[in-house]
């Protein structure tokens, strides 16, 4: 259930003051501690030594007039009290007390890579991005990035080029700001046909020392982390280390040995990192995790019916075996899919629209049948069985 309007108000007072370093919060609220309790702890016993910086931003935020000014912006509040709060943040070290996002955010969005790297990147790196992100997409991998110049950006688009792709911005700054500025176009595409998430309230700001704090959020909202370019001391290595800490999956593309942006993905290499040529090198490692989303779905976790989603009680994931068998019974969708591949060769949207399996799950299926070498891709673009 959302939080009621005096918690709410309560906690978006408490995440602007605190500015992305939320760690402390979230230790009161594991605790059980209500948010608009936590304010009037604050001011009263000074907690966390925080009551003359609360006072100071009470002068100058009004959590009333935020939420009237998401509401006109079509921006949606998501806090960690929500039911539709990202499963995969939750799982973090220091998850985000709330959400802004413009867009929507799926369960699909579950099954997600993030693709980071250099702002200046070469042709040789953003044409790298592109192809891998367009074949993670295609695949039905939800493109995770922070909107930047060069990889970030070659990322979202790759993702989108794709008729069923989906990516997700994650923003240093306020979703009232675009930046960088030039990415507009981009920006409304990606609330358009995927979403923009932000801790940080309307009116902030897009400052340095916020986007190494935001790097969290890109790695927690993906089974890993891929690195596509980067300088021995790029932000794209934060990215990194935090997705390790969230026990993430790392992967780097090699690049010229002679060049500046190639020294951070080698050192990524040196320390354990997965080398990726291509997609499937990342689908190879993930296949088991997929697997087990693919299972999820099947059992009822996303289905469509008219186009609105209805959610059915999912069993404790942590039950449930990492490499679980698919089922294969007729009634359940991959035994749907693979008939329907029986009569002729059928494109994805082909798919989606004779099944009533969401489509990140039908996207899901694909992947792991042509991992497992019963179906194929024609070069039309069309999924046959393998002979």
């Amino acid at each position: 259930m959302p939080l009621p309007s005096e918690e709410l108000a309560a906690l978006l007072l408490l995440n602007w003051m605190m500015k992305g370093s939320v760690r402390k919060l979230n230790e009161y609220f594991d605790q059980g501690v209500k948010p608009a309790e936590l304010v009037e702890r604050i001011l009263s016993e000074n907690w966390l030594d925080k009551a003359e910086s609360l006072q100071r931003a009470r002068t100058v935020f009004n959590a009333e007039k935020e939420i009237e000014s998401c509401r006109k912006q079509n921006i949606k509040i998501l806090t960690r009290f929500d039911e539709a709060y990202p499963r995969s943040l939750r799982q973090i070290y220091d998850p985000p007390v709330l959400l802004y996002v413009k867009g929507e955010l799926l369960d699909s969005d579950d099954a997600a890579i993030a693709v980071v790297g250099s702002r200046h990147a070469s042709f040789y790196g953003r044409t790298q991005a592109k192809r891998i992100s367009r074949d993670l997409a295609g695949s039905g991998l939800t493109i995770v990035s922070g909107l930047a110049r060069g990889i970030d950006q070659a990322a979202h688009e790759a993702a989108l080029e794709i008729n069923y792709g989906r990516s997700v911005a994650v923003m240093g700054c306020g979703l009232d700001s675009v930046y960088p500025p030039e990415n507009r176009k981009l920006y409304d595409q990606l609330a358009e046909r995927g979403a923009l998430v932000s801790e940080y309230a309307l009116g902030i700001e897009p400052r340095a020392m916020n986007f190494p704090i935001r790097n969290r959020i890109i790695s927690g909202l993906s089974l890993g982390v891929l690195v596509v370019e980067a300088h021995a001391r790029s932000g794209s290595l934060i990215t990194a280390k935090e997705a390790l800490e969230q026990g993430r999956e790392v992967f780097a593309v090699p690049g010229p040995v002679d060049q500046l942006t190639s020294r951070g993905t080698h050192q990524l290499l040196k320390d354990g990192a997965y080398l990726v040529e291509d997609a499937s090198d990342i689908l190879q490692i993930l296949a088991g995790t997929l697997r087990t989303r693919t299972v999820r779905a099947s059992q009822g976790d996303l289905f469509l019916n008219g186009g609105e989603e209805k959610s059915k009680e999912v069993e404790d994931e942590s039950q449930k075996p990492i490499a679980a068998p698919l089922r294969s019974s007729c009634q359940e969708p991959e035994g749907q899919l693979m008939a329907l591949l029986s009569e002729r060769p059928l494109t994805y949207d082909e798919l989606m629209s004779r099944m009533t399996a969401a489509p990140g799950s039908i996207a899901l299926m694909l992947v792991n049948l042509e991992l497992g070498k019963r179906i194929h891709k024609n070069r039309d673009g069309r999924f046959a069985l393998c002979p």
